[in-house]
């Protein structure tokens, strides 16, 4: 490793750095579910609850961990809004200590907790982390595959051995989330080959250990995908297509100014501010300087530079190459190094101010929290005096509706599956019923018999289709014209139930209703 770093900067107990990460955290999750009354308006995270009932090593979209984290996580917490931000939350502190964990790998002593600190002063680890999701689910693996390659790298033995199976377990953690972190764990190979410990440590049983580990845990999941018509891989090539788009590269390329602005200006202009005092410089001059020279690397085996930009830049190349069509939500994991980045480089740069710096930014924790809150206030009475239709969509009330009135209709019929849209649907297993099984649209469709819904056909079921506000009617949805056709050429009665439900409570001072159309599915009762 590159010769370590002597912060001149007093350690933040790790106890207090602990309990400061911990309490952001759980504010974060509290914000996320009063300014958002429902989950997500792509449903994204029912989505993600459909795919956990049951546990399948994939799915005919994306490889399966999240979902599995989302099954487990409901195995043993309520299945609500408020224990899911609780996921969100709990998945950006795996994270961060991740990010502390690499910090003290790459020997930045107490610089290592601000790095992880920082970082919840940017847009992927607060507001973006809410929707928990492929994107999301990689702020708690990556940091955590780059910590185990160092830890990899520098120990012996059985601890060698140990950090390397972890390695590969991870690693492999990474693709079963989203194959995005293919691009990942390829700038693993750069800062290998140019550094002196990496290149040894290539010459050592450990990174072939590593990799067989990888290739183990990954198996199952390819072997799923291979007798499924590999369905997974054939929507993610279907992201690429072999055009350029040029705008797409150009967002991709200013995502890390973007969305980690907040935390790199507080960074660079405290530090400038403080450095300026002391040495008499003009501020502004040396605020440019720390701003500019906070993203260089320290020569070609600086090995926290490339691991930093290496997800970027790959990703950049991939873009511009047409291979894929670029989408902003994947730089949300890529900047998981850059705060240890910016902190190493300007303590480098100016350590005097190293001390008096973090300080500042340690007096500003709690009052920034109290201002994430007073916000978080500020957005929900916003969405609610204002009627927002993603704030007041009854998605909770409409799930319980729905399934109580399939009781009332069908006394001692047991509901078995719900289809219909995709994955709004998901609403009657989270919120009403949490066995019942989610279908992707109809249950004979091709995404249905990835899914291997079952012989759907002896059981009972229902088609769902949301109608909308019932204040701004709408023509016949895509939706409700399959499932009509559907029934129809199965001789099924097509007779839909509307249904209207509202929000209703102190959060909620503007009722409105909305429609869910509902159709019928009876089980072929003949032997």
């Amino acid at each position: 490793m590159s010769t370590p770093v002597v912060p001149a900067v007093s350690a933040l107990p790790a106890r207090r750095a602990l309990f400061w990460l911990v309490a952001a955290c759980l504010a974060w999750a509290a914000v996320s579910w009063l300014a958002s009354a429902n989950l997500d308006g792509y449903n994204d995270m029912l989505e993600n609850y459909a795919w956990s009932q049951p546990l399948r090593w994939g799915t005919h979209k994306h490889p399966p961990f999240f979902a599995w984290v989302v099954g487990l996580w409901f195995a043993v917490l309520p299945q609500n809004d408020f224990a899911y931000r609780l996921l969100s939350y709990a998945n950006v502190l795996v994270g961060l200590l991740g990010v502390w964990a690499l910090g003290r790998r790459l020997k930045l002593g107490a610089l290592a907790p601000w790095g992880a600190l920082l970082l919840l002063w940017s847009l992927p680890y607060t507001n973006l982390a809410g929707k928990f999701n492929a994107n999301s689910q990689l702020l708690s693996l990556w940091p955590w595959a780059a910590a185990l390659l160092l830890a990899s790298w520098q120990e012996r033995g059985w601890r060698g051995a140990w950090f390397s199976a972890w390695l590969g377990l991870v690693a492999a953690a990474c693709m079963l989330s989203k194959y995005y972190s293919g691009v990942f764990l390829a700038g693993f190979l750069l800062p290998t080959l140019l550094h002196p410990d990496g290149r040894r440590w290539l010459a050592t049983p450990r990174p072939y250990l590593a990799l067989a580990v990888f290739g183990l845990a990954l198996w199952p999941h390819l072997a799923w995908v291979a007798s499924h018509d590999w369905a997974p891989l054939g929507y993610a090539m279907d992201q690429g297509g072999g055009a350029v788009s040029w705008r797409y590269i150009a967002r991709f390329a200013l995502a890390p100014l973007f969305y980690w602005l907040p935390a790199w200006l507080a960074l660079c202009l405290v530090w400038a501010h403080v450095q300026a005092r002391s040495s008499g410089a003009p501020w502004g001059r040396m605020a440019v300087r720390l701003l500019v020279r906070s993203w260089l690397p320290q020569g070609w085996s600086d090995t926290l530079f490339w691991l930093a930009c290496m997800p970027w830049a790959l990703t950049l190349a991939f873009g511009m190459a047409g291979v894929v069509e670029l989408s902003t939500p994947w730089a949300i994991p890529i900047g998981y190094a850059f705060a240890l980045l910016w902190l190493r480089n300007l303590q480098r740069l100016a350590p005097a101010a190293a001390m008096a710096a973090l300080q500042r930014l340690g007096c500003a924790w709690w009052t920034v929290l109290a201002v994430v809150l007073v916000l978080g206030v500020v957005l929900a009475l916003t969405n609610a005096l204002r009627g927002d239709k993603g704030y007041y969509r009854p998605t909770e009330d409409a799930a319980r509706a729905i399934v109580q009135d399939w009781h009332a209709r069908h006394p001692g019929q047991q509901l078995a599956w719900v289809g219909g849209d995709w994955a709004e649907s998901a609403m009657l297993a989270f919120y009403a019923q949490p066995h019942l099984l989610t279908v992707p649209g109809l249950p004979d469709g091709e995404p249905a018999r990835i899914s291997a819904v079952g012989d759907w056909q002896r059981r009972h079921g229902l088609l769902l289709c949301p109608l909308g506000p019932v204040a701004t009617p709408q023509a016949a949805t895509d939706c409700e014209r399959q499932a009509r056709d559907w029934l129809a050429a199965r001789g099924q009665p097509v007779r839909p139930h509307v249904l209207q439900a509202e929000r209703h409570g102190w959060r909620f001072p503007r009722p409105q209703a909305w429609a869910y159309a509902v159709y019928d599915v009876d089980a072929d009762e003949r032997p």
